[in-house]
């Protein structure tokens, strides 16, 4: 059975007058249980292809079912509600809160879940455990390691116990020794816990462990290798498409950034991918960490003060309330 169908998928960016075909017709299946890789250069639509299959986006053209749930059409709530019980994320830089232990950390989505403190605390400490943290579940993550961090966030992916993991470069702020620990623990929740894996990677290595690779490029499946076997599309005559291609290098600075916080949640969530898209197109969408785990706001980290104040007035014109805070003021 398939854990993932997707036909035809087009996703279509507006950055000014510019139309950008971030996917052009994609079709992708994986079956249950499998542990797969999309690879391909940047701006070829791989974190596009991740944010549709973990519901934060929709296709502007073409299906998409994720355990036989069919995401086209699906409202916010909905979509909402399928991350809290299909989906789990990891990311390259955490996203763990601060003022959070590890602990408290894993237990965000059950108490966004409205799982009741003794069974939350129960199921946390079982996951931290299971990442092999149990002696430094009441660390904080700046107390904690590069690795150690990882492995809390995926604890925390965990947690509502997902049929889908979506890992975006794992291991990418993580050294070689550190990286292949990491790896060993979601290669190992592949096969004794049959959750079905998909991870974005730059590295060869980690993808060549994986059971089935989808090359991308220009929005489009160019090869799908499935272990030792290589079923072959051909190749697209078509120059592939950067994100951030044509920005101007910006230098952020202490003095110049700001973190942007986005307040609300519903309908500002609902708008905040294509507002965030128009006006910082460099950012991927696994670069909201808000969207991602359901919480009630949104944070963008870094963001020069001339963008950020931007952002603040097209959220502000949607209705949303936004609130700008200096980094240099932050803890």
């Amino acid at each position: 059975m398939s854990a993932i169908e997707a036909q035809d998928l087009t996703r279509v960016f507006h950055v000014g007058d510019e139309e950008v075909r971030a996917l052009d017709g994609l079709t992708v299946s994986l079956e249950r249980g499998r542990l797969a890789a999309v690879i391909g250069p940047s701006g070829s639509g791989k974190s596009t292809l991740m944010a549709l299959l973990g519901g934060l986006d929709t296709p502007s053209s073409g299906s998409i079912s994720v355990y036989d749930q069919e995401l086209n059409g699906m409202t916010p709530p909905d979509l909402a509600a399928y991350r809290r019980s299909t989906v789990g994320f990891v990311f390259q830089d955490f996203f763990l809160l601060s003022h959070l232990t590890a602990i408290e950390n894993v237990e965000v989505p059950l108490k966004l879940a409205q799982v009741s403190r003794t069974e939350r605390r129960e199921r946390a400490n079982e996951l931290i455990e299971l990442v092999g943290l149990g002696h430094r579940g009441d660390h904080r993550p700046q107390q904690l390691s590069g690795g150690e961090r990882q492995r809390v966030a995926i604890a925390r992916a965990l947690a509502n116990r997902p049929k889908l993991l979506l890992a975006d470069e794992p291991t990418g702020n993580l050294d070689e020794k550190t990286g292949a620990a990491v790896t060993e623990i979601l290669l190992n929740l592949n096969k004794d816990q049959d959750i079905t894996v998909v991870l974005v990677t730059h590295n060869p290595e980690l993808a060549n462990q994986t059971e089935v690779q989808f090359r991308l490029g220009g929005g489009k499946l160019q090869q799908k290798t499935v272990a030792s076997e290589e079923l072959i599309v051909p190749p697209v005559i078509e120059p592939e498409i950067d994100m951030a291609q044509d920005q101007e290098p910006v230098e952020i600075t202490q003095s110049t950034s700001v973190k942007v916080v986005i307040l609300e949640t519903g309908f500002c969530q609902a708008k905040a991918t294509d507002i965030i898209h128009e006006v910082r197109p460099d950012l991927g969408l696994f670069d909201i960490p808000g969207i991602l785990n359901d919480l009630p706001f949104i944070v963008l980290d870094e963001v020069e003060r001339e963008k950020a104040e931007e952002l603040k007035n097209r959220f502000e014109d949607a209705g949303c309330v936004v609130e700008l805070v200096n980094t240099s003021e932050l803890k």
